[in-house]
């Protein structure tokens, strides 16, 4: 008895409580906070490459998925416009209309991520491009390795309220977490057309963990988990993803224990990761993401004794390739890979620590 008074008390409580939130004088607020209006921002959350292959324009060019971020769920955009110009050397075009993306594109996201706005994945190709700088002042006319193509995006609202570079923050435009510069730079490269494809052989050449040191251990054994075969030896086999980019490279491989796809992008000598889902649990509600790593080396203290796996000396790790090979046997490529991340690229480790993994495929 002396329970459920106590039950009823609070709920008498809590009810008498909300009537005087809900009777309160809005007009005695300091800011009208129901009545304010808020900006927008498009945030890119993942982009497959950071190049256009002058060998096939048609199959390549800016491609990416973009997230529309407001104050109702990205349900306040009307379209979103992007503009093109083109840059050799210190001539730079005039800026033309290339391709405009209605809302109706946007569309609400499945789970297991965790966002509440709508994604849409945009692809203008490089023929679209050459055809919008067609009629650019100051444009030569054709592509040529080396060239830059600036893409600009423009956030159209309902209201008919405009955002774009011109309008944002430091923080939007180059945050980890926001990512909405508006504005995505392709450099033009040419990619010789059937290399790295066929069959590799796949080795887990090195791991470790940005977050961890000897420091942060104090000499104690470090967690097993940091020294851990993600990628066992295997047999993987290179494609080119059907409706992918000619830069786009896919394989089957086995992580952790299950057989998943990964995709990489081939970058004028860098392998490039995009973010992506691996599929692999972490959770009951979370999987692994994988993530370009954000620096170029392993860094390890002189004189500090690793445990075996680990890497002994400052290792390259964000993959690269010899732009001249891939078609011959032993012509070897690496992978830099960020284990552990979550849906925004965010190295905060969904499982024990991110990793950094460093793959080496060899052909066969």
């Amino acid at each position: 008895m002396k329970m459920n008074f106590k039950k009823y008390s609070l709920a008498i409580a809590l009810f008498l409580g909300g009537m005087g939130i809900a009777c309160r004088d809005e007009s005695l607020y300091p800011l009208p906070y129901d009545d304010r209006e808020v900006g927008a921002y498009m945030r890119i959350y993942s982009q497959t490459s950071n190049v256009i292959d002058l060998n096939d324009p048609a199959n390549t060019g800016l491609d990416a998925i973009f997230e529309a971020v407001d104050g109702n769920k990205g349900n306040n955009l009307s379209e979103f416009r992007i503009f093109v110009s083109h840059r050799r050397g210190t001539s730079v075009s005039s800026e033309v209309a290339v391709k405009t993306i209605p809302a109706s594109a946007f569309t609400a996201v499945s789970e297991p991520t965790f966002s509440d706005y709508k994604r849409a994945k945009i692809r203008v190709t490089a023929t679209e491009t050459l055809a919008a700088l067609a009629t650019a002042t100051n444009f030569p006319g054709s592509f040529a390795a080396g060239d830059q193509v600036n893409y600009r995006g423009v956030m159209v609202l309902n209201d008919g309220r405009e955002f774009t570079n011109s309008n944002t923050t430091p923080n939007i435009a180059g945050g980890q977490f926001y990512s909405a510069s508006f504005l995505y730079t392709l450099t033009v490269r040419s990619l010789t057309a059937a290399t790295w494809v066929g069959d590799f052989s796949l080795t887990q050449s090195s791991i470790w963990s940005f977050n961890h040191s000897a420091a942060l251990h104090a000499g104690a054994q470090f967690p097993s988990y940091i020294n851990q075969v993600l990628f066992p030896n295997q047999t993987v086999t290179l494609s080119i993803p059907a409706g992918g980019l000619s830069t786009e490279r896919q394989f089957s491989v086995s992580y952790r224990g299950q057989t998943v796809p990964l995709r990489i992008n081939l970058e004028n000598g860098t392998v490039f990761v995009p973010l992506q889902n691996s599929t692999v649990d972490c959770t009951s509600e979370r999987e692994l993401y994988w993530t370009f790593p954000t620096t170029g080396n392993f860094t390890v203290a002189a004189g500090l004794v690793m445990p075996a796996g680990l890497p002994q000396a400052t290792t390259a790790n964000r993959g690269s390739y010899n732009v001249a090979q891939g078609a011959a046997v032993g012509n070897a490529l690496t992978i830099g890979i960020d284990d552990d991340a979550d849906e925004y690229g965010r190295r905060n480790g969904y499982c024990t620590w991110t990793r950094r993994a460093r793959l080496t495929l060899t052909k066969l």
